[in-house]
């Protein structure tokens, strides 16, 4: 009722379309240090935004403490902030899809479960690496849990909401070898909070700690190169903004006149799944209010269009995507398609090579309209198709567009990153590694 009654008001002020778009996220954040609780944070925040359109100018505000806002005031700003304007764009508040999803969301309320528990998992998550006679420390565990209502209303009718719970946690462990120092932790998000387990949790991370210790690098050359579900995901997520209409606008994309054509080999297929039931988060909707369905980017190789919102939609006379997130645009979950090959079957051929587990610099070290990248890397060498001795202190070159043209297989092992991108394991065939002289 109170933001229909903000419509009301904003009408009345000759605004042509309003719009009220708000999150209300409720927290907290638990830290242990030496089986110590050393930082305790609660929090519950609205942000909300209102968007609309005066003398066909769209004009945006957003603000917090609901409770003390002069919303009149706040349009009477949103009024002048569109008399300013001086760059013509397209001005839309959206009406409403046909249909929308339905999602079947599972919430938990964290809020039920003891404090105490929760520290005890942060407890016995931290004891159980420091058991470990290779780990020196354990820098921090976290634990932190979100309750997220997002709420989208509109002066032409539309009404839409969407609820997602969730909790994580990790520890990040020191294991030291002859005086190799690594770090590693394994982030565990759940839905619910019985779905920890510290020991678990605490076994991985060891395992990862402990397998990069005696790395050794390697001389420099070409190597075939096999990268994880994990990190193949973090490089794909780097190169999504080639695929959205905003990059296509400025010019920031070399696919802009590429609609139709092959990009890649005909086994790479991009995805963009709001609804895939592994991912971690499924969404109906788009911070514009368009539904979110699935669309192919890449379908056997060819390029078949680039993620829209409303602005782009209307620029290139396309409908939109129900990609408009935060205001720009951004993959719901986006997926390369995974293939039948399991690891062991897909390095089985492979004499003298990399597996990558490992990158650092990925925004520093790419270029996403060229294509190339430079990363520091790690992870193990690959030897008469085995995994075989870890490997540090290297890096990794190549394009990312020549990449995609000489992927030598695609695991079936497929794993979705906190960031929304799925990825199985991928052979891309040779790639330059600098290392030793």
């Amino acid at each position: 009722m109170m933001y229909e009654k903000w419509l009301e008001i904003g009408l009345a002020k000759g605004i042509s379309a309003l719009e009220i778009f708000a999150v209300r996220d409720q927290s907290l954040k638990l830290s242990v240090y030496q089986g110590k609780l050393d930082q305790h944070v609660q929090s519950d925040v609205e942000v909300v935004t209102i968007r609309g359109i005066y003398q066909d100018k769209l004009s945006t505000i957003r603000f917090e403490n609901m409770a003390d806002t002069n919303v009149a005031g706040l349009l009477d700003q949103l009024i002048e902030n569109a008399q300013a304007l001086t760059v013509v764009e397209p001005a839309i508040i959206y009406e409403g899809s046909a249909s929308y999803p339905e999602v079947k969301v599972e919430t938990f309320d964290f809020s039920v479960v003891p404090v105490t528990d929760k520290i005890d998992l942060l407890k016995t998550l931290e004891q159980g690496i420091l058991d470990d006679p290779l780990c020196k420390q354990v820098q921090t565990t976290i634990y932190q849990e979100t309750a997220s209502t997002t709420t989208l209303v509109n002066s032409k009718g539309l009404n839409l909401s969407r609820t997602n719970t969730f909790a994580y946690a990790y520890a990040v462990g020191v294991f030291e070898k002859d005086e190799d120092i690594k770090t590693s932790y394994d982030i565990k998000l759940v839905k619910r909070f019985d779905d920890f387990d510290a020991r678990e949790m605490a076994a991985e991370t060891i395992r990862k700690g402990v397998s990069k210790l005696g790395g050794k690098s390697l001389s420099s050359g070409a190597y075939p190169v096999v990268f994880s579900n994990e990190m193949f995901a973090d490089v794909i997520m780097v190169f999504t903004t080639i695929f959205s209409g905003e990059s296509a606008y400025r010019n920031l994309t070399p696919l802009k006149e590429k609609v139709g054509e092959q990009i890649a080999l005909p086994i790479v297929n991009f995805v963009d799944d709001p609804l895939h039931e592994d991912a971690y988060f499924q969404m109906p909707f788009d911070d514009e209010g368009v539904a979110c369905s699935q669309h192919r980017i890449v379908d056997k190789g060819v390029f078949k269009g680039f993620m829209h919102n409303l602005k782009t939609a209307s620029i290139f006379k396309t409908e939109p995507t129900g990609n408009g997130f935060g205001g720009g645009i951004r993959p719901t979950n986006f997926i390369l398609e995974p293939m039948d090959q399991d690891f062991n079957t897909l390095i089985k051929d492979i004499k003298d090579g990399l597996y990558i587990t490992d990158l650092v610099g990925l925004h520093a070290g790419v270029k996403t309209v060229s294509g190339e990248f430079s990363l520091q890397a790690g992870g193990f060498k690959i030897k008469n198709g085995k995994v075989d001795h870890p490997v540090k202190m290297i890096v990794v070159s190549g394009n990312f567009f020549k990449m995609l043209n000489n992927i030598q297989g695609i695991g079936s092992d497929l794993k979705f990153s906190l960031n929304g991108v799925g990825s199985p394991s991928v052979h891309v065939g040779s790639l330059m590694i600098g290392g030793e002289a």
